[in-house]
């Protein structure tokens, strides 16, 4: 926990030094003291031998001496040892034959001599000093005192180093933790911030209270986290850009590595990727891209340059973009970037534009040949015979009829698909547009030999319609069913269900074949030629059809069997009592209004 805290580390540093300090003050302190005190002692016990040695030439010498000795072993507690000559006191003598040569170079000199000496266990420490006398062996007088006498001051100082060494440790450790607390504060909160940072919180300040080296640093801290909070949230918003760009794209989008290992990839090259890994593996693999695609990245990580081509993969056209992807330095590739794109569509529309122009200039240059032929043919007077000349004139123009009806039919299919067609909608009862339309093939069903039915209900059938534009896709149904039924029935019908009329144009003729079925509603379908009679229509009859039953809310459909016949089943929405009935009384108004 210590290791781990900036408080504690500083507070401990703190403490630490202030003890080591304090202890080798101390320690300094208490040899000063008892260098002092011995060196004080040393000069009282001078002091008293230099006194001895005044007052002994007195009258009474024993008297003075007896005094003095007194007087120093009650006050100064130390021992008065004097005799002239020296050799009345073996004590003298031998503490004399132990002096060095230089102490008893002093001595003999006058001057007192300093002695400390350890006998018997005790340590004692001795002035010397010579006496004057009237025989060749001077007198001597030694002042001696157990050092123990001065371990008392000694024990008295040590004591109280030790209780102000002890405070000074309780007073500096205090002190000590407050300030390592007030210095660390900031750097915890700091700690705590930065950490709630590292898990996403970018909100987080730190409270400056100084304006120090600490407070700088908060306010440092705090500049840095609302810069990076912003800078944050700008890169979630271009990120959550980027992925909704990259999710909402039809095309897929492929990033890897300089190994070919997907980085990023958006849904549909997801998909892609999915399907072809398990096409050559039999497992996903999502990792790395599929062989398919690790040829072009051999060739972009090799040539450091893009990429193009088009494959095609379960029946769909794709173009495959890739090109190399460098790092910040812009010279150092880092992966390449695939961009799949489903062209199938483009390529069909691509088809269909050149089929349209194909099959445009063959409808058109079939009536222009033959007007051409004919028209040349009245200009160079083939024939004299007024019936001949009105063949041919009828000839050209049944000719200008065709082209006329296949221009009016791209019209009509071009501002459908484009949504520009106005339909005339009103209320109508549909029954009586079937009878209208029945009544047109009566007689052409006489002429071709073909029984005609028409199977409809008493009942009125209201619903919102175009009346020409309905006439218009049941003529057309019914138009080809004469055409490709040389003998047989043809059966128009409607009968209700639900919500919806149920209207089927059916017929006995040559009937479609099956691989042909999907495509008779597309522009310039036409059944073989062979099974129609005379006559061929545009191809865009169908095609105009289903877009105006799908203007009416319906559909339609078609079931033929070869050799059996054919019936196509367009289905629209009618109205119910309730709202035919308004429908009916609003209409019935505007007519009265008119």
């Amino acid at each position: 926990m210590i290791r781990n805290s900036v408080a504690s580390k500083l507070w401990l540093t703190i403490v630490a030094m202030v003890f080591l300090v304090l202890a080798l003050l101390a320690v300094l302190l208490q040899q000063f003291f008892v260098k002092y005190v011995v060196q004080r002692e040393t000069g009282q016990l001078t002091n008293l031998a230099t006194s001895i040695h005044q007052i002994l030439p007195t009258e009474d010498p024993k008297t003075a001496l007896s005094v003095l000795t007194q007087v120093s072993k009650n006050v100064m507690q130390a021992d008065v040892v004097a005799a002239v000559p020296m050799t009345k006191q073996p004590q003298l003598v031998s503490a004399y034959a132990h002096f060095t040569a230089a102490q008893r170079k002093n001595f003999d000199a006058g001057q007192p001599v300093v002695v400390r000496s350890d006998a018997g266990g005790k340590s004692e420490l001795s002035v010397y000093e010579k006496l004057p006398s009237s025989t060749q062996t001077p007198g001597m007088v030694a002042v001696s005192q157990e050092m123990s006498v001065l371990e008392q001051p000694v024990h008295r100082m040590q004591n109280l180093i030790i209780f102000d060494t002890l405070l000074a440790i309780v007073l500096s450790t205090g002190l000590a933790f407050v300030v390592s607390k007030n210095l660390s504060r900031p750097l915890v909160e700091m700690n705590k911030a930065a950490e709630e940072m590292a898990r996403g919180h970018f909100s987080q300040r730190v409270a400056v209270v100084t304006h120090d080296e600490v407070g700088r640093l908060g306010n440092t801290f705090n500049a840095l986290a609302s810069e990076l909070a912003k800078t944050i949230e700008q890169l979630s918003i271009e990120r959550d850009q980027l992925s909704s760009i990259l999710t909402s794209l039809e095309d897929g989008v492929v990033a890897t590595d300089r190994e070919g290992r997907v980085t990023l990839a958006n849904p549909p090259a997801l998909r892609r990727l999915r399907s072809m890994s398990v096409a050559e593996q039999g497992i996903a693999v999502m990792e790395k891209l599929p062989d398919r695609l690790m040829m072009l990245f051999s060739h972009v990580t090799d040539f450091e340059e893009p990429v193009v081509q088009e494959a095609t993969w379960e029946g769909r056209s794709l173009s495959i973009t890739m090109l190399p992807l460098y790092g910040v330095d812009g010279t150092q590739m880092r992966g390449t970037l695939a961009v799949i794109r489903d062209v199938t569509e483009e390529r069909r529309l691509d088809r269909l534009r050149k089929d349209f122009i194909a099959n445009v200039s063959h409808e058109l240059r079939t009536p222009l040949s033959m007007m051409q032929g004919y028209a040349e043919a009245l200009l160079d007077d083939i024939s004299d015979d007024p019936e001949m000349r009105r063949e041919l004139t009828e000839i050209i123009h049944d000719e200008t009829l065709r082209m006329k009806r296949l221009v009016n039919d791209l019209l009509d299919l071009a501002q459908l698909e484009s949504g520009q067609f106005q339909m005339n909608m009103d209320t109508v009862d549909f029954s009586q547009v079937m009878r209208r339309v029945a009544r047109k093939f009566q007689a052409l069903a006489q002429d071709f030999g073909v029984d005609f039915e028409l199977r409809i209900a008493d009942a009125a059938m209201l619903m919102h319609a175009d009346v020409d534009r309905m006439e218009q896709v049941f003529t057309n149904l019914l138009d080809n069913a004469f055409r490709h039924t040389s003998e047989g029935k043809i059966v128009f019908s409607a009968d209700i269900s639900g919500r919806h009329v149920y209207v089927r144009v059916s017929d006995t003729g040559a009937g479609i074949p099956e691989e042909d079925v999907p495509y008779i509603f597309e522009r310039f379908y036409k059944a073989d030629k062979a099974r129609t009679r005379s006559r061929s229509g545009t191809g865009l009859g169908l095609a105009i059809a289903r877009h105006i039953v799908t203007e009416h809310g319906g559909d339609i459909l078609v079931e033929s069997t070869i050799g059996v016949g054919t019936t196509f089943t367009v289905i629209l929405p009618i109205l119910q009592a309730d709202s035919a009935e308004e429908a009916q009384q609003a209409n019935d108004e505007a007519l009265d209004k008119e």
